[in-house]
């Protein structure tokens, strides 16, 4: 039967991330899925009077995006109800008080403020705020306010004495004290306790969920690993993208960030109803139970076996020990699950290798793709088992074109190893960048950028050379290898026929852009499911097929 396209995109680059990297000059589509790619000559049998002809006109298409780390939910809140406090919004802490100054005004006493974003290594009082700073502009309103990290915040008293907050209830370094008193400054499991206080409505997280989704098709992403939230808001974000209220594709970790416990509870909960990863369908399925094992790595706080190069008395915070890691992760993977965690520090990272391979070992299983996130510092030893393994990673190269001037001080040589792109290709190891978003910028242009040049994108420093990779190599890590991380490789990820059209036109040939412009790049038109969801307004038009 001869099929006919709806659509044919012809006249441009074509970057498929198929096997072999092939870069082609037409595909066609037909309803939801791609049915022909190859030449000009060859699709000119998919067309008839009713298919729309779109004229890339030189500039290139590839595969929708896959973020395979981000905070979606938490991202479009940031659009409304939480306070942006991200280094391009604020410079100082006198900007934050005034910002809180100003929510205050619309509070009655007693209710929550939330802020999210700041970098005290961005500010230029280079330090934490206090809970002095807050209470002095929110004396009557407890006040959160969370590093760009997520992994620590600072609160006002008012917010401190309302949940009673010990230094003695929580691991060495998650509540910092200065002669004798509370700072404010609350690390890691301390922090995240905090998260219960973090309360919106239904209508609110909705809200936010499309705020997120919009930004996500602007940048051509079309699939989303959701990294958790706090509060269990999956199943507004099921039904939102069940009722068609957002675009993008999800797979999001059960997680939760209100705290260690607040998350082992809410695996439980899966386990129980016996709903494993995989669970849903081809817009929203159920991804890997995940833990949280350390810090930030531009906090700092990451676990590491050995001090930081510029404080031999830190080695971060681990929040989870070995055996208690080695018991949950069997659990959940003896459930079916996959499983993942938080592990940035080489502590970390070994922690969870132990784990994985002690549950495998009692409980073998083919293909299970256990997931570390980040994977920010692995040493060649730690790297090699993870490959023996069959461990996928998400390193996160946006982290060295944001932070890499901080990690050169924080880390020294161990750059080398830091988000090391090269070293896994090399040895085989799948894996997929995820922007971390808000945390960085959802933008993947920056995280490609950084995988390609390794740069600190503002001081212009070299993180960790021997770790570059190609344009192309970076593009299928943003794409197919993200698909494979949530097994669904076989239906999106790349431009092959019979695979999801989920497609994005760049503004511009990004084979030919010159390196120190890729973050400049942008997202002319974005496809789901072959049907436009975002057309740039200063290019509208500019792509027009006969439709």
């Amino acid at each position: 039967m001869e099929i006919k396209a709806d659509k044919i995109f012809f006249n441009g680059p074509i970057i498929t991330s198929n096997r072999h990297n092939d870069i082609l000059d037409a595909v066609a589509v037909k309803e939801n899925r791609i049915v022909y790619e190859g030449n000009g000559e060859g699709v000119k049998a998919f067309k008839d009077q009713d298919t729309e002809m779109v004229d890339l006109k030189g500039r290139s298409m590839i595969p929708g995006f896959v973020d395979s780390h981000l905070h979606f939910a938490l991202y479009g809140m940031k659009q409304g109800p939480i306070i942006d406090v991200t280094s391009d919004k604020v410079s100082s802490i006198e900007e934050i008080k005034s910002l809180i100054r100003e929510a205050v005004k619309n509070k009655k006493p007693g209710e929550w403020i939330f802020l999210s974003g700041y970098d005290h290594n961005k500010l230029t009082d280079q330090r934490h705020p206090t809970k002095e700073d807050f209470d002095q502009v929110a004396p009557d309103n407890p006040v959160r306010c969370a590093r760009a990290c997520a992994h620590m915040g600072v609160y006002n008293s008012l917010a401190l004495e309302e949940e009673e907050i010990r230094p003695e209830d929580y691991a060495p370094g998650e509540v910092i004290v200065e002669n004798g008193e509370l700072t404010g400054l609350l690390k890691e499991d301390a922090h995240m306790y905090m998260g219960q206080k973090v309360h919106f409505s239904e209508e609110e997280v909705l809200q936010g969920l499309k705020a997120s989704d919009e930004l996500m098709v602007s940048h051509g992403i079309t699939t989303v690993h959701d990294a958790g939230s706090e509060g269990n808001i999956m199943k507004t974000m099921e039904k939102a993208s069940r009722d068609g209220l957002i675009n993008v594709r999800i797979y999001p970790m059960i997680f939760d960030l209100a705290g260690k416990e607040q998350g082992k509870t809410l695996i439980e909960h899966f386990v129980a109803a016996g709903i494993t990863s995989g669970f849903g369908n081809e817009k929203f399925s159920i991804g890997p139970a995940k833990i949280m094992l350390d810090g930030s790595s531009s906090g700092p706080s990451v676990a590491t076996k050995e001090p930081y190069s510029h404080d031999p008395e830190l080695k971060g915070i681990l929040v989870w020990q070995q055996e208690e890691v080695d018991e949950f992760v069997d659990r959940i993977h003896s459930a079916g699950f996959q499983v993942t965690a938080h592990a940035q520090g080489d502590l970390a990272i070994e922690i969870i290798v132990n784990a994985i391979e002690k549950a495998l070992k009692k409980n073998p299983r083919d293909d299970h793709r256990h997931r570390i996130e980040h994977c920010g510092l692995p040493d060649p030893e730690l790297i090699e088992r993870i490959r023996a393994l069959g461990i996928v990673v998400t390193p996160n190269p946006g982290f060295i074109e944001l932070n890499g001037t901080d990690y050169l001080k924080y880390y020294g040589d161990r750059v080398k190893y830091m988000y090391p792109l090269k070293t896994y290709l090399e040895k085989g190891i799948m894996a997929a960048i995820g922007s971390d978003a808000p945390v960085v910028k959802h933008n993947p242009m920056f995280g490609i950028y950084g995988a390609v040049t390794r740069k600190d994108g503002k001081t212009g420093e070299t993180v960790g050379e021997n770790q570059k990779i190609s344009l192309l190599e970076a593009i299928k890590m943003y794409t197919y290898n993200g698909a494979y991380l949530s097994f669904e490789e076989n239906i999106k990820g790349s431009i092959e026929v019979g695979k999801l059209a989920d497609l994005a036109v760049l503004s511009e040939n990004i084979l030919e852009t010159e390196t120190e412009r890729i973050k400049e790049v942008k997202v002319d038109r974005t496809y789901i499911d072959g049907k436009t969801v975002f057309v740039r307004k200063q290019h509208a038009g500019k792509l027009a097929g006969n439709s």
